[in-house]
């Protein structure tokens, strides 16, 4: 078997498993849904390119998660330049919102948001992608990647106090816009949330 083709073996048998949680990663972090497929081509060859630097019995990870922000950051600050329509505002998920309540927006979220969320994901995908870039890397790669702070901190290439402060802001700025759009299209009393009957 030749070099080249064990070196590309070796990857593959690294990179399958994690996949699905780099096109996660990617689908949620960029401002075009269009440039999924383009940049985890992009973050997967960069990162075969550079896989002799990878060390074998080390995060792979963590160290492929590297490439694939790095592809989403350069990525969103082109569409940033390029954009020339707003996002949709006017996102049809009333009835969705409507029949996921049974009971007030906070305590939902706060006790089981799975019910919710599936069946708003163009808001809650908005909803992150107005966070702060940090915010939502942070908020993702612990959400979709399940990498500890350690990992995301070594992800971000930031210390370890700033990924835990960064996910707490994320999660309060992520409560707080749903929270709005709830009350906004009627989903929600205003003062609800906060502790009001």
């Amino acid at each position: 078997m030749g070099k080249g083709r064990a070196k590309a073996e070796n990857f593959m048998r690294h990179l399958e498993p994690l996949q699905g949680a780099l096109e996660a990663y990617c689908r949620r972090s960029l401002h075009d849904p269009n440039a999924v497929r383009d940049v985890l081509q992009s973050a997967v060859a960069n990162a075969f390119r550079d896989f002799h630097l990878y060390v074998e019995g080390t995060n792979f990870r963590a160290w492929i998660f590297q490439y694939a922000h790095l592809e989403t950051l350069n990525c969103n600050r082109k569409h940033a330049r390029t954009r020339h329509e707003e996002l949709p505002a006017d996102l049809p998920v009333e009835d969705a919102w409507q029949m996921a309540l049974d009971e007030p927006l906070l305590k939902v979220l706060l006790d089981d948001p799975d019910p919710v969320l599936d069946r708003c994901d163009a808001v809650v995908a908005q909803a992150v992608r107005e966070l702060a870039p940090l915010e939502r890397a942070v908020l993702l790669l612990q959400a979709i990647g399940e990498f500890k702070y350690r990992e995301i901190a070594e992800i971000l290439q930031v210390p370890i106090g700033t990924v835990m402060s960064t996910l707490a802001r994320s999660r309060v700025g992520l409560r707080q816009r749903l929270v709005q759009y709830g009350e906004e299209h009627g989903l929600l009393k205003p003062g609800e949330t906060r502790g009001n009957p």
